[in-house]
């Protein structure tokens, strides 16, 4: 038998047997700590010492928890660095998630041991949702990433079972009222004259780059963090087009940006123009080339757009929706508008002039979209009326 100076390190002997003694993390009163934890005894000091060596693999790996006593707020903790690592998610989707598992911990409470939360306790948390008056998205939101979370939770054998796996999402079916009023929720968009009128206001009163920047959406249909994230390259004037492969994100600053991969798959794409973008692209490349030679240039980026503050980074998103209802109020229109209408708007006019649904969803970059469907049916609903006096015709030709 070897002497204890000469075991393994993490190794102990107890009685002519072995164990690997090593620490995992735990939540204790609100608090980050470590517990400490022995492996089952070995016969030899290799075996256990062996044992040991898997156990710091998964400490590596951030999968090292207390299967027994870890509360719902510390496994959120390993698991969201997990789950950075594992799937990469957009900034915004992170910060979705993170709004959701705080409503989860909320009703809960962070110190409730995960092992502990049944099938039966947390259907009673997403019908409470619906009472406290939720919406309908916003509890199918809060479902899916309680449901990853516990999923992930089963799949590294943290708890025996996903308590979220059979849960029923609380029914929200329309009204007799609301049937009747025909108030069917239709994503707010303008009509052609209100966005003609609009886009003159800007183009004469809007700051430096605002009326690029609203006709550009408008005119395409993109979306906000795929516009800010184009650049020069991007543009192909002798095919008409730009090409959409990426999408930015600010944090704090738009000098700390992430710039990664759009919405989906089907987001990368591209998108014909017309005369018009064109003309008004120029006349963007134009400024910012003014603003290169007196010498403004801050990050050599390639960015489209600018922050007005920092010349090179991409343009700020909220400072673009914060001038978007200033311009709004301006021009007598709903201040409830975002440039994420411009997007809806793209749709109707589109729709208006006979383009088919398909063809306008593979434009926006998205293969089946609820609030484009919705838009679409709204703007052809004259043309569904028509159906009956068309099939008479035919029959009475």
């Amino acid at each position: 038998m070897p002497r204890k100076k000469d075991l393994p390190p993490g190794v102990r002997e107890r009685d002519g047997r072995y164990t690997y003694r090593y620490s995992v993390p735990v939540i204790v009163n609100g608090k980050k700590t470590r517990k400490q934890k022995e492996t089952i005894s070995y016969p030899t000091a290799k075996e256990a010492y062996s044992a040991g060596i898997l156990i710091e693999a998964d400490r590596l790996n951030g999968k090292l928890v207390d299967e027994k006593t870890i509360s719902l707020g510390g496994w959120i903790e390993v698991w969201k660095d997990e789950y950075d690592i594992e799937r990469e998610p957009r900034p915004g989707t992170m910060r979705t998630r993170m709004i959701a598992l705080r409503s989860l911990m909320r009703h809960f409470g962070e110190h409730e041991k995960l092992k502990d939360i049944t099938s039966y306790e947390y259907q009673k948390y997403l019908n409470q949702l619906k009472k406290q008056g939720r919406k309908q998205g916003t509890i199918r939101q809060y479902h899916s990433t309680a449901k990853l979370l516990f999923s992930d939770a089963v799949r590294k054998e943290i708890i025996n079972s996903n308590p979220a796996e059979d849960a029923v999402l609380p029914a929200f079916k329309i009204t007799l009222k609301e049937i009747e009023s025909g108030l069917t929720e239709v994503p707010k968009f303008l009509e052609k004259e209100q966005l003609k009128n609009l886009l003159q206001l800007i183009r004469f009163r809007g700051k430096p780059q605002e009326y690029a920047i609203f006709f550009t959406l408008a005119y395409t249909g993109l979306r906000i963090g795929e516009l800010m994230a184009l650049k020069v390259s991007d543009i192909n004037f002798e095919e008409r087009s730009i090409s959409i492969t990426k999408s930015v994100t600010a944090h704090k600053s738009v000098k700390v940006f992430h710039l990664g991969p759009p919405k989906n798959m089907s987001s990368i794409r591209k998108v014909s123009i017309g005369d018009s973008v064109i003309k008004v692209l120029k006349g963007q490349l134009a400024w910012r080339e003014a603003k290169i030679k007196n010498g403004e240039l801050q990050y050599d980026g390639d960015f489209l757009f600018w922050s007005t503050r920092y010349p090179g980074y991409p343009a700020c998103v909220s400072t673009i929706d914060d001038r978007f209802k200033i311009l709004l109020e301006q021009a007598d229109l709903s201040t409830e508008l975002t440039p994420h209408s411009l997007r809806h708007t793209h749709v109707s006019l589109l729709a208006e002039a006979g383009e088919q649904l398909a063809v306008i969803q593979e434009r926006l970059g998205h293969k089946n979209d609820e609030m484009t469907k919705r838009v679409y049916l709204h703007v052809t609903e004259g043309q569904r009326k028509l159906i009956p006096d068309r099939f008479e015709q035919v029959m009475n030709s």
